[in-house]
């Protein structure tokens, strides 16, 4: 058996099959280990979220933190798109970034794809070392921060075209032998951590097929068994603070007074509110931009739910990415055929159903809880 056959047969296994019975995050209440995950596409779109998953099957004490929310409801702060100079301009500010104890890092790429020559590659390297260096910087700058874990940049390429990447992939390698040479001389504290990627996955012969430039599902569950086996290393749970009831913190972004959403960042959310009034059986209705004229690509989307009067509806939406076809904004409900009352607009929890309402920001105790999202006392 090949070595990462041999990896993948125990990410699979490790695990509540091992462990005698299903973790409950109950159990991890006051214990959980934060982690934010900083980056781009890779860290969130499309499959990105698998990262997570794959993650709490090896580390079932993570707790999530971000303002962005993937497609199975785990929090995290990557951007599709971000080179470093975007992850720049977003670092500090805690709308973006979240405090948490322990940051990953996985960044670069984005901006090795000005690589299109070979003479290209060693400035191109230089200059993306140097912005993944500041970005590091800021986050030790910050008091709560305990860790950082910086990845080294992905192989990158095409399993059909080996040639398509070539140089973005060269850029990447280069960047990463700039950053283990220099790693010591940069970051003598011991507060940032290397986790290795590129020397684990390069040697495979099948790496273009399952890494190419956002991996596959096989891909993400090396980088988690990776990822974790380093986090396992390096991370303590922090001390548990009593409490007699925990819950997770919910933030509804609809304002009643206004009756719209606060501009909603990309991501996945649900949408739920009482209906008071309905025509038939079904409610008909639209959730939309506010103000769309002024917008590059408005958002629209229309949806039908069958529901009684006096019972509470939900729908889960998508934005799109930003400058992939959404534009931040604030949104709209418009019903089409009836009234509603006790709207609560969140970022998609893994579940992905709608918590307790509430207004403002408050902590959510009935909702069933899942792993990865931060438990904090209701008390």
């Amino acid at each position: 058996m090949k070595w990462w056959s041999a990896l993948l047969l125990g990410a699979a296994l490790v695990g509540p099959a091992l462990s005698g019975g299903e973790p409950k995050v109950e159990d991890y209440a006051g214990k959980q280990i934060e982690l934010c995950m900083i980056g781009d596409s890779i860290t969130w779109a499309g499959l990105g979220d698998c990262w997570r998953k794959f993650l709490l099957i090896e580390m079932p004490e993570l707790a999530f933190m971000g303002t962005h929310t993937a497609k199975d409801g785990y929090s995290h702060a990557g951007e599709g798109g971000n080179t470093t100079g975007r992850v720049l301009a977003r670092i500090d500010s805690k709308a973006s970034v979240p405090d948490s104890r322990y940051y990953h890092v996985l960044i670069g790429v984005n901006d090795n794809s000005g690589a299109r020559k070979a003479e290209d590659v060693p400035a191109r390297a230089r200059k993306t070392v140097d912005a993944i260096v500041e970005i590091i910087r800021h986050l030790e700058a910050r008091p709560c921060t305990e860790k950082i874990f910086l990845g080294s940049l992905l192989p990158c390429g095409n399993p059909n075209n080996p040639e398509d990447m070539k140089y973005r992939d060269a850029a990447n390698q280069e960047a990463n032998k700039i950053l283990r040479a220099e790693f010591q001389k940069l970051f003598p504290s011991g507060k940032v951590v290397w986790v290795e990627y590129e020397n684990s996955l390069r040697p495979m012969p099948n790496w273009r097929s399952i890494i190419r430039l956002h991996p596959n599902e096989e891909g993400y569950t090396l980088l988690a068994k990776m990822l974790a086996d380093v986090l396992k290393a390096e991370t303590v749970p922090p001390t548990a603070v009593p409490a007699e009831k925990y819950g997770v913190e919910v933030t509804n972004l609809w304002s009643s007074r206004s009756n719209c959403t606060a501009p909603l960042i990309p991501g996945w959310y649900v949408a739920s509110f009482d209906v008071d009034e309905v025509e038939g059986d079904t409610l008909k209705f639209t959730i939309e931009s506010r103000f769309p004229r002024s917008l590059k690509t408005p958002y629209k989307k229309d949806f039908s739910v069958k529901v009684e009067p006096g019972k509470r509806a939900e729908v889960e939406f998508f934005t799109g990415y930003q400058g992939y076809g959404y534009d931040q904004c604030s949104m709209v409900i418009r019903p089409e055929n009836g009234k509603i009352s006790k709207v609560l607009v969140e970022k998609m929890r893994p579940t992905r159903k709608a918590s307790i309402y509430g207004e403002g920001c408050y902590v959510d105790t009935d909702s069933p809880m899942s792993l990865g999202e931060k438990l904090v006392p209701a008390n």
